[in-house]
């Protein structure tokens, strides 16, 4: 009977690391990557379990690429990369993987393994919720994109994420897209729409309560902008969230 227990909980946590790095994106906080890493060293202690090894290997590289180690990120994960680019045919959960290794190729590579990830996900929409994991991609495109400063196909890219967001009625997942649409317009200094995107972003968090998310928005934001820039944000944040509870009220 305990053998069955322990194989149980095995599989359930074995779910909830795979759904966790499902969200994970190239904002999400080293808190989180790491805990995420520690869970999967976790498992691996007692299971045998090559996607597993594989999501605890992408989380190094994140930890890396997150302390500015960018060529020893690259190394570290290159191994997947290898294997998986001599396959005809991504399978979905193989496409959670590359998503968050998409620093590893040059942005022509990056781009083409993006298309091909959009498409062969749509083959998946009758045994999966794709539109999280598409928007996902996309998100991480875009913020390649803006670190090489393509701000102008970082756009369009957001654009297209918005768009499909709006196709598979999927409003909720428009928070990461808002956000680096605001990113791309304080680099392109186009203060109005940048005031407007950060508001919607800032609103978005409010309405799900979620602090985590708050910490990610600012260290990322961070990267971008002033720290005079980091307190107004805050400040409105803090605006935000009291005109909320006097709702709640």
């Amino acid at each position: 009977m305990s053998f069955f227990l322990h194989d149980s909980y095995s599989l359930k946590d074995r779910e909830l690391i795979i759904k966790d790095f499902k969200k994970v994106s190239y904002n999400t906080s080293l808190f989180v990557i790491r805990g995420i890493e520690r869970r999967c060293t976790k498992y691996l202690m007692t299971e045998n379990d090559v996607l597993i090894r594989d999501i605890h290997t992408i989380c190094e590289g994140l930890v890396f690429l997150k302390n500015q180690q960018v060529q020893k990120a690259k190394q570290h994960v290159k191994q997947i990369w290898e294997r998986l680019s001599k396959q005809d045919h991504l399978y979905y959960l193989e496409i959670i993987l590359l998503k968050n290794i998409l620093f590893l190729f040059d942005l022509d590579i990056t781009e083409e393994m993006v298309k091909r990830s959009i498409k062969e996900l749509e083959m998946y929409e009758a045994l999966y919720e794709t539109a999280e994991l598409q928007v996902s991609v996309l998100v991480n495109y875009s913020y390649l994109l803006i670190r090489n400063e393509d701000i102008e196909k970082a756009m369009k890219v957001l654009q297209f994420g918005k768009e499909l967001c709006a196709s598979k009625k999927r409003p909720d997942l428009v928070c990461d897209i808002y956000f680096y649409k605001a990113i791309c317009c304080y680099i392109s200094r186009k203060k109005y729409l940048y005031n407007y995107y950060l508001k919607e972003v800032l609103q978005i968090i409010c309405l799900v309560s979620n602090p985590e998310k708050v910490e990610e928005v600012m260290a990322e934001l961070a990267i971008f902008v002033s720290s005079e820039e980091i307190s107004k944000v805050k400040g409105k944040y803090e605006k935000l969230k009291k005109i909320q509870m006097k709702f709640e009220l």
